[in-house]
């Protein structure tokens, strides 16, 4: 499995704009290409920080699905959120929660 992790800053009061992008628009988006397992969202919303980790089952998955993560990135700069560094690409080492 592959994860993309995407870190962004915005104004808190348009974070939850940023949320309901990424809920509304960004996940069914990446939902269409072939080989999505998942998305989960984490909030700091005192500091205004989104962090958004999208779960591919291969690389190849991952990297067909480049043009749509460029696109949400575009999206949330529309809306004031400032990408942290670029996102990381990780390979998943261990599941600790899973059962096979």
């Amino acid at each position: 499995m592959q994860a993309r992790i995407g870190t962004f800053e915005a104004p808190p009061e348009r974070l939850e704009e940023v949320v309901t992008l990424f809920r509304d628009r960004v996940v069914p988006a990446f939902s269409k290409h072939v080989g999505f397992i998942g998305y989960q969202a984490y909030v700091d919303r005192a500091q205004g920080r989104f962090v958004g980790v999208s779960l591919w089952a291969s690389r190849e998955a991952l990297d067909a699905s480049s043009e749509t993560a460029l696109r949400a990135r575009n999206d949330a700069a529309a809306l004031g959120a400032a990408t942290v560094g670029e996102p990381q690409i990780l390979e998943m080492a261990f599941d600790a929660d899973s059962r096979l």
